[in-house]
């Protein structure tokens, strides 16, 4: 645990944002890629200015009450810096497809509520590792609910929490070089 804390950043009681997990796996040896409708150098300038404009009234206060910004601005920069591969627009089901069909795996940013049916928001992570017609399957580690390797999700509640994470639809990919 403490080394997946090393790649994620992770820090108790704190939300995780993937730009130090996605410049960890770079360094070690990870071919990575970054979609986000998300104004990386904007949040860089003033992050939590930039979070007023993009979040409703309940996700802000949940960002702004699990996560030092100002931590995560010096991070975003670096990736910036690093010329790793970041677009900026939503992900679509498609790219998950595409991706999941080259071989990546594929984390998204949801709102965990939505996943297990529960009414207001909880900023979560979760991995794609494979689909079908009718389903996502994810890797959801989630501690407030239980750890489900393997969930079937379907497509339409994934996308729905999948929006209320902000509506950026992160995606960040990536697999062993």
């Amino acid at each position: 645990m403490a080394e997946l804390e090393k790649i994620t950043g992770y820090v108790q009681g704190k939300g995780t944002w993937q730009t130090q997990t996605m410049l960890s796996l770079a360094d070690i040896g990870f071919q990575t890629h970054w979609i986000e409708d998300f104004d990386h150098k904007a949040f860089v300038e003033d992050p939590e200015g930039y979070l007023k404009t993009i979040l409703d009234k309940e996700a802000l206060e949940w960002q702004l009450k699990h996560s030092n910004n100002q931590l995560e601005a010096k991070r975003m920069q670096k990736y910036l810096d690093s010329n790793l591969p970041i677009e900026q627009r939503k992900g679509t089901i498609e790219d998950i497809k595409n991706f999941i069909n080259d071989g990546w795996l594929v984390r998204l940013e949801v709102n965990e509520n939505t996943i297990v049916g529960k009414p207001g928001y909880v900023g979560h992570s979760i991995l794609v590792v494979g689909y079908s017609e009718k389903w996502a399957i994810i890797h959801n580690p989630d501690g407030a609910n239980g750890n489900k390797p393997n969930q079937k999700v379907p497509w339409g509640l994934l996308a729905r929490a999948w929006k209320e994470f902000g509506g950026s639809y992160s995606l960040y990919a990536f697999k062993k070089l």
